[in-house]
């Protein structure tokens, strides 16, 4: 079975990459890993944007359902986002990972550093970004 890796979070970027998957890159057969990462420095903010997550991944599930996509929803909070999907990739086995891009500057990138170019550069599988215009 091929197993495609998508991060969602809560950003238009995200949502779209999920969308042009679903409908130009999606074949019967294939499992999509759906993941968020919570980035949280305390319990009580990690248990408050948990429950937050749950009506992000019911809508996604939703969609998911009625499209009969087989699926499984993962969801992380320990180091950083880009380790994490890196991690899970690793873990899950996929063929790929598509994800959606913010699109900084490189000033933005150099301070802030990027999730996009960790994956990027740490992948061991085929990395599809989507940066909408």
């Amino acid at each position: 079975m091929r197993k495609v890796l998508i991060p969602i979070d809560w950003s238009e970027n995200a949502e779209k990459a999920f969308d042009w998957y679903i409908y130009n890159l999606h074949q019967k057969g294939t499992q999509l890993v759906l993941t968020h990462f919570i980035e949280a420095s305390k319990e009580k903010e990690l248990l408050e944007k948990e429950v937050k997550l749950l009506e992000l991944q019911e809508m996604y599930e939703n969609r998911l359902v009625q499209m009969k996509i087989d699926y499984i929803w993962l969801t992380g909070n320990s180091g950083s986002p880009g380790e994490y999907i890196t991690k899970v990739s690793k873990d899950e086995d996929v063929d790929m990972i598509v994800m959606g891009a913010r699109g900084l500057g490189k000033i933005k990138k150099t301070i802030l550093g990027s999730v996009s170019d960790y994956v990027l550069s740490k992948s061991k599988v085929p990395v599809l970004l989507f940066k909408s215009v």
